[in-house]
């Protein structure tokens, strides 16, 4: 409910012109006097472009980094009036105030730290790899930033790379219940669902009964439409290789020790949707949503072999 209040107030300031500036969502006075975009610029879209682009031209950066929790609520704004702004717009306003800071090493990982709690976090608000990306990328490379930072983000980095739609996910390994080991490249279908869940989640316990009961994804797989690879991101001992043995015989089952250095599981259970190429299609899949398609696809497959 916080979240979302704070969307509505700053996306009421930016369609009521804010009044010579935009309040912050617990109406504390900004950090510095925001944009205001001209009278006879009525649209949503021009109006948040004008905004975001021209957002930061009246920031004291040396009072602002001095002032570390307005800082955050400022970059806060900014991000939210992004998600009514254009694609163009956006990445290169966030690559002007990189620039800004691209000798500095200090201030380009505290901006990278304020993107990563709104963005990439847990517990982010907005959620969007593509934007806080440039964030993680400026300081993953920066020259002025210790070993241990940069590393930390060259690992969100590869998570993010590999996650992406349109990535082609790598062929990685995993250990069957028995033991031996399978790879991506070994799994054949049309299309293959990742489907990373934990044998201690709940949530995860009743996905995996409603995906192995499901008619539609059973016909799906056995006329070789659809792969499903249940993965558990740990290690391989004795419990739940007990456990796993019990699945569907007719899914791939596997441990991936390494798999949230390659995959964002930030939910449980996580499902990614790959094509027969294991390019990735979508991923932050709903549950009902993919029962949903399944029943579909398997509508249409059924109607076409009548």
């Amino acid at each position: 409910m916080k979240s979302y209040l704070r969307y509505l107030l700053v996306i009421a300031a930016v369609a009521a012109s804010m009044l010579g500036s935009c309040y912050a969502a617990d109406s504390e006075e900004p950090l510095f006097p925001y944009p205001t975009p001209p009278d006879t610029m009525v649209a949503l879209q021009p109006r948040c472009d004008f905004i975001v682009s021209r957002f930061w031209d009246r920031c004291n950066f040396g009072t602002a980094f001095r002032n570390p929790q307005r800082l955050h609520r400022a970059m806060g704004d900014w991000f939210y009036i992004m998600q009514h702004a254009s694609a163009d717009t956006v990445f290169s306003s966030i690559d002007k105030l990189l620039a800004r800071f691209a000798k500095k090493g200090n201030e380009t990982l505290a901006l990278a730290g304020i993107a990563e709690e709104w963005l990439f976090s847990d517990t982010a608000e907005i959620r969007s790899d593509e934007v806080y990306r440039p964030f993680a990328a400026a300081a993953a490379s920066h020259r002025k930033i210790n070993n241990a930072d940069k590393a930390r983000y060259q690992a969100q980095l590869q998570i993010i790379d590999n996650s992406r739609i349109g990535a082609n996910v790598r062929d990685f390994e995993f250990v069957r219940p028995d033991g031996t080991t399978g790879r991506l490249s070994e799994i054949t279908g049309a299309s293959v669902l990742l489907f990373f869940n934990d044998p201690d989640c709940s949530d995860c316990n009743m996905a995996r009964v409603r995906l192995a009961a499901d008619y539609n994804a059973n016909e799906l797989i056995r006329r070789g439409e659809l792969a499903i690879v249940c993965l558990y991101p740990g290690e391989a001992d004795d419990q739940w290789k007990s456990t796993a043995a019990h699945y569907p015989a007719n899914w791939a089952v596997g441990a991936m020790e390494d798999a949230d250095m390659w995959f964002d599981l930030r939910t449980s259970p996580s499902f990614y949707f790959l094509n027969s190429r294991h390019k990735m299609l979508a991923k932050d899949l709903d549950l009902d949503y993919l029962l949903g398609a399944f029943r579909v696809a398997n509508t249409r497959a059924t109607t076409t072999e009548q």
